[in-house]
């Protein structure tokens, strides 16, 4: 068993944020999770979605949310590409994402993040037919998530800028399709600043991933050790309309405790907690 404590401070700001969590660490950090009633991010690989018991998938969010966590989940990439132009990788991500959203018919997940798969050293000069390909991956799925009331978000990640995002939200208009701003990748890939990434997508904003770099590498550091400009991050996410959720991405425990601490600096410029409207399926 991991655990570590938190002052008065740090647990308002875990009643605020979600942690992610990949599933096959869960049982590390249970008795910590539960005593602190810590909200997650649940990250599943593809090998881990072949290998899932969905009766234990559904009991476990049961007790998660017994104890007052909020969950979300986050889709496997490793290797995905929807806008593939091999069939045979379109094939296998087209299976992995709808085994995540049999894992979200079981845990009802606030939301469901994803990346896109889409790389510009490798899809540069095939952008149009790739997105061709990718919305015939990706429309199905919205459509099953749609259906049980629970939105899709799709994260930026290599993406040089917004449009490959504005693109498929334009292909797929659906308010179950929102957007997830990933700020450390947007950093450290991303040759936009975070005003063109919002001034492009804003109301399309459903979650918001909070880790720091240098600007050169995701590194995943604690908020606050690197370069990443929070002071605006925050003002800007405080005067959406709705409020995002709000996931840490630390890789170990002592970077949550980190983040959690510097967080205490800056929550203050986005007082609300996520609301639970129309784009959140409820």
């Amino acid at each position: 068993m991991k655990t570590v404590s938190f002052d008065t401070k740090a647990k308002e700001v875990l009643r605020r944020v979600h942690v992610n969590m990949p599933w096959r660490f869960l049982g590390d950090y249970w008795d910590l999770i539960l005593r602190e009633a810590i909200h997650l991010e649940l990250g599943f690989s593809g090998e881990e979605l072949d290998g899932l018991d969905l009766r234990r998938v559904e009991k476990t969010a049961a007790d998660l949310r017994a104890h007052g966590c909020r969950l979300t989940i986050h889709g496997p990439f490793w290797e995905l590409c929807p806008g593939s132009q091999d069939p045979l990788i379109r094939q296998v991500t087209r299976l992995r994402l709808h085994q995540l959203a049999d894992v979200a018919e079981v845990v009802r997940p606030l939301q469901v993040v994803c990346h896109t798969g889409y790389d510009p050293r490798h899809h540069r000069t095939q952008t149009r037919a790739w997105l061709d390909r990718a919305q015939q991956v990706w429309e199905p799925v919205l459509r099953r998530l749609e259906g049980i009331g629970i939105p899709l978000c799709l994260e930026n990640v290599w993406e040089e800028g917004p449009s490959i995002h504005r693109e498929i939200f334009d292909r797929l208009p659906s308010p179950f399709l929102g957007f997830c701003f990933d700020v450390g990748h947007q950093h450290s890939f991303s040759g936009a600043s975070v005003s063109v990434w919002w001034g492009a997508l804003e109301e399309k904003i459903l979650e918001v991933h909070l880790h720091d770099n240098q600007g050169d590498l995701d590194e995943h550091l604690p908020v606050g050790r690197g370069a990443v400009d929070f002071d605006d991050l925050f003002r800007r996410i405080g005067a959406l309309d709705s409020a995002p959720v709000l996931t840490v991405e630390p890789h170990t425990l002592p970077h949550l405790v980190e983040t959690v601490n510097a967080l205490t600096a800056w929550l203050g410029e986005c007082e609300r907690e996520p609301r639970m409207n129309a784009k959140r399926g409820t």
